[in-house]
């Protein structure tokens, strides 16, 4: 007999915390959209369906919460350097994406889908940086 503990709450509304920050911070920078809304409808970052590997344990949980972690720390990463990224971080992005396709949560990318910034994400992220002139709203 094997005794398991069940994640918390609080560690289930971290890992909803991280997945909405993917698609509101990360996932713009690189898609479109439609490509956006596209994921939202195949259950992108969404605990497989059809696999009963998701059991909400307190390990997978840990788990799943520091692979979001790692994976978005990289692309933040690499958005800083200039897209130049080392074989160990490509390599520890893979692993971290195949970490969580075990733990049931569907992921379907490779670091290559990350590669290039969406023109129209970066011409927005210039237009969010521009200090403004006043501080009044007018």
């Amino acid at each position: 007999m094997k005794t398991v503990f069940s994640s918390t709450e609080e560690q289930e509304q971290e890992i909803a915390s991280l997945v909405s920050r993917f698609y509101e911070s990360v996932f713009p920078k690189y898609f479109t959209e439609s490509e956006i809304l596209h994921f939202r409808e195949i259950g992108v970052l969404e605990p497989n369906q059809s696999s009963v590997t998701y059991l909400a344990t307190l390990r997978d949980a840990f788990q799943v919460m520091t692979c979001l972690q790692v994976l978005m720390s990289i692309l933040d990463k690499q958005k800083r350097e200039d897209f130049i990224m080392e074989s160990k971080s490509e390599e520890l992005f893979q692993h971290n994406i195949t970490l969580l396709n075990e733990c049931g949560i569907f992921f379907p990318f490779y670091y290559d889908h990350f590669s290039s910034i969406n023109q129209e994400a970066k011409n927005d992220m210039q237009m969010m940086d521009i200090q403004v002139a006043n501080q009044y709203l007018v």
